[in-house]
């Protein structure tokens, strides 16, 4: 659909209050369950259960309480000034505002929607950059430093930063070119074609992503002839996992936090955090690794990207009744439609039925999570397993003390207790 200039008429601006509306109650909503949060990393006192559970201090515990405590507080009031200014703009029409000076002050051509929607898109970064870059400064070099969570430099943030941008420079016009494309071409059913292209986008990520934008962050290495290669891979042909190297990346450059995880197509690579290793024993080790193991064991990735699909294909199909309506762009203030318009708009109508995937998406990553436990379980490494996340814990300074609709909401992962509870019930 090209730019068309849209009839004036009396319209109903139901659907922007709808938009406005829906921020407004999401927002105390989240923070309502922000505040139970809070009461939760109030507690002073360590339970016994998780004393006995745990074996850790009442100091680790403290440090924990007062780490999420300061993250949790910082977030919602960074949340609080972000929910205002989103208000503000629309309300205020800054985004039709936007709309029309890109073809004045960027000297864009009025007809082409490409121009200016890369154009709308900058304003947009700019302005949402000049928000969460010192958020995102202060919660690294303030609240995590504060509790030696954090060794990233300033030089190396904005090292990062940098490389972002220029990855954004290079990465978004390509994509925006590509989704105008494939969405006038699709026509009528324009919904199908979308969802092949973002099926093949998120294919060409994998493969992208891994081995090309993440080396510029970070350095990666094949694990040396150890014993820890040698279980690993044992592991791993066992379990008929195609392995193609073992690497390890030095995230202890920016912070403590430990992790592994595979990736591949086709013959997989494994790769640990030198934290990892530094902090664990090589059982513990490959007691995560065979966790791991479990997501690709259940196919716990695929399962995942069909479900992507299929909110794809609902989310387009739906927005198949919306993209020639003049009622939503004028309820907004603009004067023009554009699949690009129509599309922003679009998804901030969509955001609640979005919530709801959201919750989903998490409930069944929690299900994951236990799955994968098991395998690793059933395998011999459940005790091992237990050992190695009690010392993640101590090092990572791990959440205890959650609320279970703050879990519900937010979780991707079951919490700590949880998981050992669990696995203690398995042994």
């Amino acid at each position: 659909m090209a730019i068309l200039r849209i009839r004036e008429q009396e319209v109903s601006y139901s659907y922007l209050y709808i938009v406005v509306s829906y921020i407004v109650i999401k927002y105390l909503l989240e923070q309502f369950i922000n505040l139970r949060q809070l009461d939760q990393l109030s507690v002073k006192q360590m339970p016994i259960h998780i004393e006995q559970t745990l074996g850790i201090t009442q100091k680790q515990f403290k440090r924990s309480q007062r780490f999420y405590y300061d993250k949790l507080s910082f977030e919602m009031y960074t949340k609080s000034i972000k929910t205002a200014i989103e208000i503000i703009v629309i309300l205020c029409g800054v985004m039709p505002f936007i709309w029309e000076r890109t073809v004045t002050f960027f000297k864009m051509d009025s007809n082409s929607e490409f121009q200016r929607g890369l154009a709308y898109i900058f304003v947009e970064f700019l302005r949402l950059k000049l928000i969460d870059v010192p958020n995102n400064f202060y919660n690294t070099h303030v609240i995590e430093k504060r509790y030696d969570l954090s060794q990233i430099s300033f030089a190396l943030q904005f090292s990062d930063l940098v490389i972002e941008s220029a990855l954004w420079v290079v990465f978004v016009p390509i994509l925006l070119y590509s989704y105008l494309y494939v969405a006038e071409l699709g026509g009528d059913y324009f919904f199908i074609a979308m969802q092949f292209f973002v099926l093949i986008m998120a294919i060409v990520s994998s493969l992208v992503y891994p081995n090309y934008i993440q080396p510029l962050f970070n350095e990666f290495e094949e694990l040396k002839e150890t014993q820890l290669k040698q279980a690993i891979s044992q592991l791993a042909l066992r379990m008929n996992f195609p392995l193609e190297k073992i690497l390890v990346m030095d995230g202890s450059k920016r912070s403590d936090h430990s992790n592994a995880y595979f990736f591949g197509m086709y013959s997989k690579r494994i790769v640990l955090y030198d934290t990892l290793i530094n902090n664990l024993t090589n059982e513990e080790i490959v007691a995560v690794v065979a966790h791991e193991l479990g997501h690709w064991k259940y196919k716990h990735p695929y399962i995942k990207l069909f479900f992507f699909c299929i909110k794809i294909l609902i989310t387009f199909y739906i927005f198949g009744f919306y993209r020639d309506s003049d009622v939503v762009f004028l309820s907004f203030g603009f004067k023009e439609k554009s699949i690009f318009i129509g599309s922003a708009l679009f998804f901030s109508l969509f955001e609640p039925m979005n919530t709801l995937f959201q919750i989903f998406e998490l409930h069944l990553s929690r299900f994951f999570e236990y799955q994968a436990d098991i395998f690793a379980n059933h395998h011999g490494f459940g005790s091992y397993l237990m050992s190695g996340l009690i010392k993640l814990f101590k090092q990572n300074s791990t959440n205890l003390m959650i609320d279970p609709i703050y879990q519900w909401y937010y979780n991707s992962h079951p919490s700590l207790f949880e998981r050992l509870k669990y696995l203690n019930k398995l042994r």
